[in-house]
């Protein structure tokens, strides 16, 4: 079997992810996505299911992208709210010298389950902390489904500070089965000492 490997995307790939992502949401829903090819402070990162190759970037056409997440590095948590997708109240975070936003944090309904989430969050926790990110954030909506990003978050040391609850039927729900429990939710991460 091929194994996993942590990469950046390639210039070619934002179609991919963008399908990749608007496959999690209701029918008609769209998603664009930004690679931060130039960009210094913003860090996307794929998953791909490959021979070996993708660990130097050098992937091949063959390789199957399995998942996406990013890292925004912002200096205060006014700037953090803007970016926020559930939440736009800086008093909601706790303060730090330098912000972390997880972004773009999904992987293919048929790849759950193999860890491809923790690995992308891993790699992305080094970079930030090497960075000097000291507080990551990630405002996610939390769902029903087996794929919730609660599930990653609780088991990589987050601790949910605030949730307001989606309003919406299980009929419009892509993720819950029966009634609908999606919240929007606001986790944090405050790195320690050891950069960890």
């Amino acid at each position: 079997m091929d194994e996993i490997a942590i990469r950046d995307p390639r210039p070619d790939e934002a179609g991919t992810l963008e399908e990749l992502i608007t496959s999690h949401f209701s029918e008609g829903s769209t998603y664009s996505v930004d690679l931060g090819l130039d960009d210094p402070t913003y860090h996307v990162l794929v998953a791909v299911e490959s021979g070996g190759a993708a660990e130097t970037g050098e992937g091949d056409a063959d390789e199957a992208i399995l998942g996406v997440m990013a890292l925004r590095e912002l200096s205060d948590a006014a700037a953090v709210a803007e970016e926020m997708y559930f939440f736009d109240d800086p008093d909601l975070l706790p303060p730090a010298d330098r912000y972390g936003h997880l972004e773009m944090g999904y992987v293919r309904p048929e790849a759950t389950g193999r860890g491809i989430g923790s690995r992308l969050l891993a790699r992305l926790h080094a970079v930030g902390a090497e960075r000097g990110v000291d507080l990551f954030v990630a405002d996610s909506w939390f769902h029903g489904g087996d794929d919730s990003p609660e599930k990653l978050f609780d088991g990589h040391g987050y601790e949910t500070v605030h949730r307001d609850p989606i309003e919406r039927s299980a009929a419009e729900c892509p993720k819950c089965v029966g009634e609908c429990v999606c919240e929007g939710a606001l986790a944090v991460r405050r790195v320690g000492g050891d950069g960890s």
